[in-house]
């Protein structure tokens, strides 16, 4: 089984008696915290009768319990077509669910982790931005009949692996460690449940780290911070304003022969994050949106109805959506929630019918160019 992507400090182990904060609230006989994340989790995993217990294991994608756990009565593992069950949704109702791979990274990342041992099991409190916290018992992994690797705490997420068809992603803990992992479907894990209760503004609230000029950032843990939504959008997922680069307000056309820049020896650049919102925001460098690339994780999902990535930090687990605005050229928008083009700062240093963008289609995104006359989307940053 593949083991973790990050590798972390531990905190000196001790025994405590309560490892948790008391209940936030409880829906259909569940208990839930509120962790100050995203999402509500519950306080006990799947068929545990408390925090420390460790509960019953499933194979992912299965909403029931089985003697021997085995690639041969697995009902995902090697199979091309399945149906996927949710434990959680099966076992507590409709309102709890698995915890999708984003939200596993959100209390990776965002919470404290304390090796402790509560009732005589291993485990993990977790401790939330709000100062909550819940236990995580180090439950092992059911392979075949038995359970093995009793020091590790191994948690399905809903999410499947997207590099290989015979796994899905999991939290990972073992007593030195806890991170990002992969498990082979057909081991019995156990579920921890989460439950939607925040509204969009508020879970919008909770993402946000701070303000510049009356717009608001999100600190990626990267070199700089980066704006929550495009110059002229309202909110994250709004496509915003188009502006052709080095031009500083919007246009009803978009061509070669009304372009400032496109195929100029001598131009002015006008930066139009700086122009329009002002103080220190800015357009990013392409080494800015490299940065991004590389240190931050990219899923392909959609939010408020429009389509786009939301880019999570492998560092500090916050994230930004960019949506897929597509691109405008003469009066037509090509082609919106499919293609996301962003200008950065830089032109195309060898030829000046170009500049240097993020480009992003739902199976790759990374730093290209394009024609400086195309209405691009615009994601400001700042120091």
């Amino acid at each position: 089984m593949h083991k973790s992507l990050f590798t972390l400090a531990l905190l000196l182990s001790t025994t405590i008696a309560h490892a948790q904060s008391p209940a936030t609230g409880q829906i259909l006989g569940h208990d839930y915290v509120d962790l100050g994340l995203s999402v509500m989790w519950a306080t006990c995993n799947i068929g545990a009768n408390s925090p420390s217990d460790y509960g019953d294991y499933f194979a992912w994608g299965e909403a029931e319990t089985k003697a021997s756990y085995t690639k041969e009565n697995s009902a995902t593992h090697g199979k091309s077509n399945y149906t996927f069950f949710d434990a959680a949704t099966a076992n507590w109702g409709s309102v709890w669910r698995m915890p999708t791979d984003e939200e596993c990274k959100e209390l990776l990342y965002k919470c404290k982790w304390f090796r402790t041992t509560v009732a005589g099991h291993d485990g993990y409190k977790i401790t939330g931005p709000n100062g909550n916290s819940i236990f995580l018992p180090a439950a092992g992994v059911r392979d075949g009949s038995s359970i093995n690797d009793n020091d590790k705490g191994c948690v399905w997420s809903s999410s499947p692996y997207q590099s290989d068809a015979e796994k899905a992603g999991i939290i990972f803990t073992n007593t030195t460690e806890y991170s990002e992992g992969t498990g082979a479907l057909y081991l019995g894990l156990p579920v921890r449940p989460i439950v939607d209760l925040l509204s969009n503004k508020e879970k919008e609230k909770r993402t946000v780290s701070g303000q510049i000029a009356g717009h608001n950032y999100v600190d990626l843990g990267l070199s700089v911070k980066w704006a929550t939504c495009n110059i002229g959008a309202d909110k994250p997922e709004d496509y915003g304003d188009y502006f052709a680069w080095g031009e500083a307000t919007t246009k009803s056309i978009y061509t070669k022969k009304n372009s400032t820049t496109y195929k100029k020896r001598n131009y002015v650049f006008n930066d139009a994050a700086k122009y329009n919102w002002g103080s220190t925001w800015r357009l990013p460098t392409k080494a800015e949106f490299q940065e991004l690339v590389d240190n931050c994780t990219w899923q392909w999902t959609t939010v408020g109805g429009h389509n786009g990535y939301r880019v999570t930090s492998k560092k500090n687990g916050n994230s930004i959506f960019l949506p897929a605005a597509g691109y405008r050229n003469g009066s037509s928008l090509y082609p919106a929630g499919e293609w996301g083009s962003y200008w950065s700062s830089q032109p195309y240093e060898s030829n000046s019918e170009f500049a240097s963008d993020l480009y992003f289609f739902s199976s790759n995104h990374y730093v290209g160019w394009n024609y400086r006359y195309n209405g691009n989307s615009l994601r400001p940053v700042s120091e």
